[in-house]
């Protein structure tokens, strides 16, 4: 077991009236105005604190921008976006959401008019973890209408979005998550789909959606391109499952034909309550455990504990429901993420796989 993410603050907003610089109904900007002093503090050390540096700050100082490209090639500044930069070792530091994040943050300081961030990018700025690579190219939804093609960095998807479904995080606007989770369910693979909508669902996670805000987003947008395959995602999705490789395990027993398992079932003995099992395959007293690296060694799983007592307390417990009869398998990323693994592993452990009808 491995839990999903953190979940940030977001404000719902009435997008076509805002425009670069004016405020957004809470107060904020929705472009920092430092500009100025950020600059300054990235010539002397370049973007110590991991903020976006622009060439057009730089000549509206009065210096040659080219300064910036010299500082590329020093390996102090690294390119984010066309005219935007970071400093390297910020950059370096960053995971691929939080890359994305700062390319569409690049992207959006560069328009005259907020662009409606989708899809992929959308995911990354509320924090949604997805499976595969993350794309380098920036999703926005653009009018149906809209001649504007993709080009260069930028992916326009000309499918519309009503206002309803568009929230402000930190100055930028934002497909919702659950209009997120559609446009995903449309367009990425199933396994990454599905992961992002147990994570919108997920019941362990305070700013959780639920189902039926995805069912009214599906039926708001019909007829649509690819209705039929996002409504597969959608009833496949579920809030019992508590991690990307618990939603990616689940996705390849469903593709490889093993039967579902009941998940988050609670285990107790005479002692009292043991916790809950990843998967139960009642009918073969079989019990799964999808364990990443995180659950051992992320200081917020791990609250603290060493190594050895998190090993030491997962085979308690791990006793204690084998004894109450069932078998046990738990499993990794590189078996649970690889169906060429995954389907000896589980039919080893006794599960067999149903012909579909």
């Amino acid at each position: 077991m491995e839990a999903f993410g953190h979940s940030h603050r977001a404000l719902l907003y009435s997008f076509p009236s805002l425009k670069r610089g004016e405020p957004s109904r809470d107060g904020r900007l929705c472009v920092p105005s430092g500009w100025a002093s950020r600059l300054a503090r990235a010539m002397n050390t370049p973007s110590p604190d991991g903020a976006l540096v622009f060439a057009r700050d730089v000549r509206k100082t009065g210096e040659n921008p080219n300064a910036l490209t010299r500082a590329v090639r020093r390996n102090e500044l690294a390119r984010i976006a066309p005219g935007s930069y970071m400093s390297r070792q910020h950059w370096d530091a960053l995971n691929e959401i939080q890359r994305t994040t700062q390319r569409a943050r690049a992207a959006s300081e560069r328009w005259k008019s907020a662009p409606v961030f989708s899809h992929w990018t959308a995911a990354a700025i509320h924090g949604i973890p997805l499976i595969g690579a993350w794309p380098t190219r920036i999703h926005v939804i653009v009018e149906r209408d809209s001649s504007v093609r993709s080009r260069g960095e930028i992916v326009r998807h000309a499918v519309g979005v009503d206002p309803a479904d568009v929230v402000l995080i930190d100055g930028m606007l934002v497909t919702s998550v659950a209009r997120t989770v559609l446009d995903l369910a449309v367009d990425a693979t199933f396994m990454s789909a599905v992961t992002a909508a147990d994570f919108a669902l997920c019941h362990r996670r305070e700013a959780r959606i639920e189902k039926h805000a995805l069912d009214e987003v599906w039926e708001k947008r019909l007829p649509f391109r690819g209705h039929v395959r996002a409504r597969r995602v959608l009833d496949f999705a579920t809030h019992l499952a508590e991690s990307p490789l618990e939603s990616g395990s689940r996705v390849n027993m469903h593709l490889l034909g093993f039967p579902a398992p009941e998940l988050q079932v609670e285990w107790r003995d005479y002692r009292g309550r043991i916790g809950y099992s990843d998967f139960f395959w009642r009918a073969f007293n079989r019990v799964g455990e999808a364990d990443g690296r995180a659950k051992y060694f992320d200081d917020a799983l791990t609250r603290g504990k060493s190594l050895k007592q998190i090993l030491f307390d997962e085979k308690i417990r791990e006793d204690r429901i084998r004894a109450l009869g069932p078998g046990f398998s738990r499993w990794d990323w590189d078996i649970g993420m690889n169906p060429r693994r995954l389907k000896p592993f589980l039919l080893a452990a006794g599960l067999p796989i149903v012909p579909r009808r």
